[in-house]
């Protein structure tokens, strides 16, 4: 299992705070899934990575420059660069400005998911 900063050991809890439960009353104990932490930053990395590389390719087919985008926003074409990049992890209101530069617009749903569901045999 890959361990990321700040998420304590893979696999058990070190004192960091990973895994722990806050805003839980006292006395009540709530079942903490092994590796559904990791499991959920990174699907929704993978999930992130796809939405901004389909915000790019619009960007392209629409003929704009990372500069001209960066104006849009208010930003530095470096910025957009980064963002573009899919490895920062970026505010939704940079996003929204990022589509709104380019001429598009975000939509938002929520689906009903599986706990289980993209866990890896190390992570059950």
């Amino acid at each position: 299992m890959k361990h990321e900063p700040g998420l304590g050991k893979p696999g058990g809890l070190d004192g960091s705070g990973a895994g722990e439960v806050t805003g839980v009353p006292e006395g009540l104990d709530l079942p903490v899934m092994p590796g559904f932490r990791e499991m959920a930053l990174r699907r929704m990395s993978d999930e992130r990575r796809r939405l901004v590389a389909d915000l790019t390719e619009q960007r392209r087919s629409a003929g704009l420059s990372q500069t001209e985008v960066a104006a849009r926003m208010g930003t530095s074409q470096s910025a957009v660069a980064r963002l573009e990049s899919g490895d920062a992890d970026v505010r939704v209101s940079t996003l929204e400005r990022y589509a709104a530069a380019i001429g598009s617009q975000l939509a938002w749903q929520t689906q009903p998911g599986n706990p289980q569901a993209g866990l890896g045999q190390e992570d059950r």
